[in-house]
């Protein structure tokens, strides 16, 4: 009876992420990186932002100590609604810096499920690459759906966890 209830538990909880999480080749805990725009393919304005902050500070927690691309100031309506100026911006302080890598990628999902419970839902992709020659080095993506008195915010520091968790770092 207990081992069924155990597996009915975990199915359970497993049907609410996927994660797809290679490992990743060593990195030199010496490494210099940057964490760069991440595309925002939500529907949520500032979805990226939020999880730039989130992932610069779980990298920290990994011993990784990167570096954020400078924030862009928007001084009129077609700089706010070009999505392509914060990249473009990041592209050139990036083309200034000493880093060996960088890490990137998109959100998918950020957001409250619509229904009686308003359930988080949170998707994220994550790559590394090469800061020189932009060979990719690793790259994952998760899901996930939290509960309904979970905030996002919440949900995305359990899904860029388990996505770093594939990250394998040389410790000094």
């Amino acid at each position: 009876m207990k081992r069924t209830l155990l597996l009915a538990s975990s199915l359970a909880l497993s049907a609410c992420s996927s994660y797809q999480v290679p490992n990743s080749p060593m990195f030199a805990a010496s490494s210099t990186w940057a964490v760069m725009p991440l595309a925002n393919n939500s529907n949520t304005p500032m979805a990226a932002e939020k999880a730039e902050q989130i992932l610069n500070a779980q990298l920290y927690a990994k011993g990784i100590h990167a570096v954020m691309y400078p924030v862009s100031e928007h001084t009129d309506l077609s700089s706010i609604l070009d999505r392509s100026a914060k990249q473009k911006n990041a592209q050139a302080w990036l083309a200034s810096q000493s880093v060996d890598y960088v890490i990137t990628g998109s959100v998918e999902e950020w957001h409250y499920k619509s229904g009686l419970d308003g359930e988080p839902a949170v998707g994220i992709t994550l790559e590394v690459k090469s800061a020189k020659n932009k060979t990719i080095y690793w790259r994952a993506t998760g899901t996930r759906g939290g509960w309904g008195r979970e905030s996002v915010s919440g949900t995305g520091h359990i899904v860029i966890e388990t996505l770093l968790d594939g990250l394998h770092i040389e410790q000094k």
